[in-house]
């Protein structure tokens, strides 16, 4: 009686494993994506705030961008205007120290092409030509200037599959009323998603602030309230760029601004010691693989993305969806193939702990790696579901020996990683 009702106790535990999960996987997204009540009625520019970037110019701006001509599917708000032609602002982020304005050829000297660097802050800041998703904006200005427009060009300054500072231009006006709108936000590749994920629009906004501040080309940076916040971290108000005719341009002088120190905090001790606590109440025959499951789960994230950056780093040419496919690819057949077949003993919820705690360590490291200190709701869950059908798995891998290779466990636990392999690429993360 004793032995039947433990073992009722783990089936009832298992069970309820699987419901948690299960109701994560399913219910969750549920939850989290907006239900639509019928199809509402279009809105039109008199439905809409429009803002006027330049007091010249008659040309006016719905402050933000959207995934179509349409304002109901707006993505995120702008938040830097600059006074001057979109030409003029790509240039002038890309220009080194030496750079001039010509007015003769009327063209810049010492320009930086793809290559170049302008040294700002703790490293050389590099802004690069990218490409990303079509997003586009509405520009309220008469004839063939006015309506629905894409990115007029688009920047970046980071590594695409680590984090970077991402651009997109739109340019309005003309004449002496011509302004260039940014929409700036940092993000980071997310390989569970297979694209990039927004972290924080105020961070890109001040750092690009930065990037004009104290330049003999500025006239001066302000705010401007355009009351489009409330989206992740943006409060609405605006940077206004003012720069100084072409004409008045000379020679760029060396300027050096402060170096922003980035504080670490030490947690190899505690790591060291949880893993030696885990190992030592593991079997004697089972220590090696248990550092061995808790490496490969530790090392696979920080090493999908070390690599990614490398190849995208070191050879240009390669496609960009090639590097993320193979990096998905390890990610998706790796992690799982690590779980069911490095386990073993009959120590199963030490291989659960494990799991969690190797992988959890990975993403958390994978992450510091790329300067991401937040995540939205919807990807910190999914990503303890990630860690918990990985535990699963393991704790099915353990079970081998005794109930077969591809006992309930691991069964189950496969069907749970489909699912969330499928949960982000359905866009519900």
């Amino acid at each position: 009686m004793p032995g039947s009702r433990i073992g009722l106790n783990k089936r009832v535990a298992t069970s309820l494993i699987f419901l948690i999960l299960f109701g994560l996987l399913i219910v969750q997204p549920g939850f989290l994506t907006p239900q639509s009540r019928g199809e509402p009625r279009p809105k039109g520019p008199s439905d809409v705030r429009l803002v006027s970037p330049n007091p010249n110019s008659s040309a006016r701006l719905w402050p933000f961008t959207s995934r179509q001509e349409r304002y109901d599917s707006l993505t995120l708000p702008i938040n830097v205007v600059v006074e001057a032609d979109s030409s003029r602002v790509v240039n002038e982020l890309k220009h080194r120290r030496d750079a001039q304005w010509n007015n003769d050829s009327n063209e810049w000297q010492g320009v930086a092409n793809d290559e170049g660097t302008a040294g700002v802050g703790k490293r050389a800041v590099e802004w690069h030509n990218t490409t990303g998703a079509v997003r586009y904006t509405y520009i309220q200005a008469p004839g063939s200037r006015g309506g629905w427009t894409t990115e007029t060009a688009q920047l970046h300054d980071g590594a695409y599959f680590g984090s970077r500072y991402h651009l997109r231009l739109y340019e309005g006006g003309k004449g002496t009323g011509t302004w260039t709108a940014i929409q700036a936000h940092h993000e980071y590749f997310d390989w569970f998603r297979l694209r990039h994920t927004v972290g924080s629009l105020e961070k890109a906004q001040y750092y690009l602030d930065g990037q004009y501040y104290g330049k003999w080309y500025v006239d001066g940076v302000s705010r401007q309230r355009y009351a489009n916040g409330g989206i992740i971290d943006s409060n609405g108000w605006v940077s206004i760029v003012d720069l100084r005719p072409k004409s008045e341009m000379g020679p760029v002088p060396a300027a050096l601004m402060a170096v922003l120190l980035l504080g670490s905090v030490d947690v190899k001790g505690t790591v060291v010691d949880s893993i030696r606590t885990l190992v030592s109440r593991l079997e004697r025959k089972t220590v090696q693989r248990g550092i061995a499951f808790s490496v490969s789960l530790f090392g696979l994230p920080l090493f999908v993305r070390t690599a990614s950056i490398a190849v995208e780093t070191a050879v240009p040419s390669v496609p960009i969806k090639a590097i993320a496919g193979a990096g998905y690819l390890v990610l998706a057949f790796g992690l799982p193939l690590a779980a069911i077949s490095l386990p073993s003993g009959r120590q199963s919820t030490d291989w659960f702990a494990i799991a969690i705690l190797a992988l959890g360590l990975g993403f958390l490291l994978d992450y510091r790696s790329i300067g991401v200190n937040v995540l939205p709701i919807t990807v910190v869950v999914h990503r303890l579901a990630v860690l918990c059908v990985v535990g699963v798995l393991g704790v099915g891998g353990s079970c081998q020996e005794t109930d077969g290779r591809w006992n309930t466990l691991v069964q189950a636990g496969l069907v749970m990683w489909v699912g969330v392999l499928v949960w982000p690429l359905l866009d519900a993360v």
